[in-house]
């Protein structure tokens, strides 16, 4: 090929250098980046201290968000340089690790910035100061990531700077919806209840003259607390918001929230046609149940006719229910048998170092879900991780308490327990928390961690869960179909004009679901926008994943292998779950 040496020589050495010039500026891109990734988590954590708590960066514990006006504007000016920074970046010399972060970081970027120009939920919803409030101590009080004299202190810093931290909320707020007035003065309730009684043995472990210090400064953010809410109290008076973000608003939002590169919609006509097609196999799996149970064969003239046949089956599996006073303990009593479950079938590899307890949902968490999972954050070790059952409120009478039981039936709380705990959301954050991005950890997908928890229903029942019960598949049908009809009462709120009335027949009708657990997901509905999505999407998107893997691997398929190295790769979007599995 080459008649001359020296020319051979000359081509070889040109490719040396070409090589060698090529690593040198990946390599300076790469130390680019990773400065640019540091200087903007150091000032994410400074400016959201309570989310930096979480994460497990304790330098600003003592501090709450600063909702000034001019923080607001400060901030929006910060990302708009930082963006530029990291957009002329030459990203295709990045490694496949760090192109990932670089995309969710821009993405993280960007929906801060939709956040604080576009949707200002800071200006409406009350609910974002008493979430963030009740957290800030609760964080504090309740997970023991230092000693308790070091968290006293910091948690009198953040009483100390709970009025101005009002004062400001008050400031922001502007006209607010009624839904979300009415939750937050019941969260305040709640906020107020742990300030006046929930604090007391966190005290006894405390000095004496630290201890005074709190009992006042507990007093003052009371009463700041008890102006808040009368502030919101007389804001129920005023012309209220719309709920409602309209669909701009809400197309804009979807797309933050989901990172998956999907319209609004695509999305419903999706999750329409999987409405159709799940509503059919609950019909053939309905039908042997029936003709056992009633002594007949059902008739199934008409999508009415089969819906009726499914919602009799489903009433009786429904009686099969605890009492009032028993639902932590059922959910309590699952536990122990999905670990061994998952241990014997060998479905992925469970951490015996995570420890998990379940309780009721703290106060001021309550109204928006039933259960919830609360997890240390990715730089914290053996915390305490706590799976939060929301008890049957006190004032609820007979009737409501009895639909919501029957919702919550056994097998419901079993597959709760699945989405929750194991192998659901508590398995996937600690194995997402092992993995070295921060990036990741910070910014992870609701996508992917609704995904896996929905998709892990499923996959435990066909792997044998319930003994080949069938009943089991058709509860956990009907899961499925609560999140589809999630995917569309959400859009059809939010970006439409869905009532209420239309809403409840979609969830009571349409998805089998009992009168209070529709109830309580139309207060959800108007509450939360986009998130609702997340479930139908996430399980979508994994199923295909999975079926693609599969194909891929042929008969070298391993579940638990598709398992873990999913799971290894921290949050991120499906769409680069794909990238890494499938490529």
């Amino acid at each position: 090929l080459f008649r001359s040496p020296s020319l051979k020589y000359a081509v070889i050495g040109g490719l040396g250098l070409s090589f060698f010039v090529f690593m040198v500026l990946s390599l300076a891109v790469t130390h680019e980046f990773k400065d640019l990734k540091d200087s903007f988590l150091k000032s994410y954590y400074k400016t959201y201290p309570v989310n930096a708590t979480w994460i497990g960066v304790h330098e600003y514990d003592g501090s709450l968000t600063d909702y000034s006006r001019k923080a607001l504007d400060s901030r929006a000016s910060y990302l708009k340089n930082i963006s530029e920074q990291i957009e002329s970046l030459d990203f295709s010399r990045l490694n496949q690790n760090d192109h990932i972060d670089y995309e969710i970081l821009l993405d993280a970027i960007r929906s801060e910035q939709f956040e604080l120009l576009e949707l200002k939920e800071a200006t409406w919803n009350p609910l974002v100061y008493m979430g963030e409030l009740g957290f800030a101590f609760e964080s504090l009080i309740g997970f023991e990531f230092a000693s308790a004299s070091e968290r006293a202190n910091t948690f009198l810093s953040r009483l100390n700077e709970t009025p101005n931290f009002l004062f400001q909320a008050e400031a922001l707020l502007d006209s607010c919806p009624q839904i979300h007035l009415n939750t937050a003065i019941r969260q305040c309730d709640g906020v107020m209840q742990m300030l006046d009684s929930g604090i007391d043995l966190f005290l006894e472990d405390i000095e004496s003259d630290l201890a005074v210090k709190i009992k006042s400064a507990s007093k003052i953010a009371l009463a700041s607390l008890t102006q808040f809410k009368a502030f919101l109290e007389n804001k129920l008076k005023e012309p209220h918001k719309d709920f409602r973000l309209g669909s701009d608003l809400y197309e804009h939002k979807l797309s933050h929230i989901l990172r998956e590169n999907l319209s609004a919609k695509t999305v419903l006509e999706k999750a329409e046609e999987f409405l159709k097609i799940t509503q059919d196999d609950m019909a053939d799996l309905a039908f042997p149940l029936y003709t056992e149970w009633f002594g007949e064969e059902p008739k199934i003239d008409s999508h009415g006719d089969k819906q009726k046949m499914v919602r009799r089956v489903l009433d009786r599996i429904s009686e099969d229910h605890v009492g009032r006073e028993e639902v932590m303990e059922d959910a309590l009593g699952t536990i122990s048998e999905l670990t061994q479950f998952i241990q014997d079938k060998n479905l992925l590899t469970l951490d015996p170092n995570k420890p998990l307890e379940v309780r009721p949902m703290p106060e001021f968490q309550r109204g928006v879900s039933v259960a919830n999972l609360q997890a240390p954050g990715p730089l914290e070790s053996n915390l305490q991780t706590y799976y939060n059952v929301s008890p049957v409120p006190e004032d609820w009478d007979n009737e409501r308490v009895e639909s919501f039981l029957r919702e919550y039936n056994h097998i419901s709380v079993t597959i709760l327990s699945i989405h929750e705990a194991l192998p659901g959301h508590y398995v996937q954050l600690y194995y997402a928390n092992r993995h070295p991005s921060l990036i990741r950890a910070v910014f992870s997908s609701g996508v992917m961690i609704e995904c896996w928890a929905h998709y892990t229903e499923a996959m435990m029942i066909e792997e044998g869960l319930g003994g080949g019960d069938p009943r089991y598949d058709l509860v956990q049908k009907k899961w499925r179909l609560r999140g589809i009809a999630n995917a569309i009462i959400d859009q059809k709120i939010h970006a439409g004009n869905m009532t209420r009335e239309e809403a409840m027949n979609l969830m009571v009708a349409e998805t089998f679901q009992e009168e209070a657990e529709a109830s309580a997901k139309w207060v959800r509905a108007q509450l939360t926008s986009a998130q609702l999505s997340t479930y139908f999407v996430g399980s979508m998107l994994i199923e295909e994943l999975r079926k693609d893997y599969q194909q891929k691997h042929g008969d070298d398929f391993s579940l638990k292998t598709f398992h873990e190295t999913l799971l290894s790769q921290g949050s991120i979007p499906v769409r680069y779950l794909r990238q890494i599995l499938l490529d």
